[in-house]
């Protein structure tokens, strides 16, 4: 019995996220028109994301999952409690939102949102 509650207990706080999204915001380049009707593209597609480490221990990859379904990594060393605020290169202008979908911390370890 007691073995079962402990089992339940860490399988619960295994399911909690160590990353805290507070946002994701992803922005299109800028199109810019000449007089000639010409138009030339700024920039590149961006995933603006603004996240927390709310693990004990630093995190060195978050992966965000989008809702196309592509992953995007942040790579560093995130230490925790620290808001990240990054802008990370996107390939499909037409994404709309992400999630935390993975974290490797420091150690090697990971989490799942799985």
């Amino acid at each position: 019995m007691l073995t079962s509650l402990i089992l339940s207990s860490l399988i619960g706080l295994a399911s909690v996220a160590p990353v805290d999204l507070a946002s994701c915001e992803p922005s299109k380049p800028i199109t810019v028109s000449s007089n000639n009707d010409d138009s030339t593209t700024v920039g590149a597609s961006a995933l603006h994301v603004r996240f927390s480490d709310m693990a004990a221990q630093p995190i060195s990859r978050v992966t965000f999952t989008l809702d196309d379904g592509t992953t995007v990594n942040d790579v560093g060393t995130f230490s925790p409690s620290v808001v990240i605020d990054h802008n990370l290169r996107l390939a499909n202008t037409e994404v709309t939102s992400c999630s935390v979908s993975a974290a490797t911390f420091a150690d090697g370890t990971a989490w799942d949102a799985k």
